[in-house]
């Protein structure tokens, strides 16, 4: 069975809006001339949350580009697996 919808709005909220962002790292897919990396943005760096977007400083990065959520000590809370192909209905 696939996540509900929405699953990954609401863990970014917790991240943003606990008072604990210090505490996360969120990865997103990030695209460089050699080719897709995994960028770390720690919780800190983000500013708010609208409309299915992460603003950092100027940046916005929408929620598909996030591929995982960790705590600072190394566990994971979200993740979302690369490559994996969405079930057909």
């Amino acid at each position: 069975m696939g996540r509900k919808r929405g699953e990954i709005e609401e863990w970014l909220k917790r991240v943003v809006f606990s008072g604990e962002k210090e505490e996360y790292i969120v990865f997103i897919k990030h695209r460089t001339e050699e080719g897709v990396i995994l960028r770390p943005i720690p919780g800190r760096f983000i500013d708010d949350l609208r409309r299915g977007y992460l603003y950092v400083g100027e940046e916005m990065i929408p929620f598909h580009r996030v591929v995982e959520i960790r705590r600072k000590d190394g566990t994971v809370v979200f993740s979302r697996r690369i490559g994996e192909k969405k079930q057909e209905l």
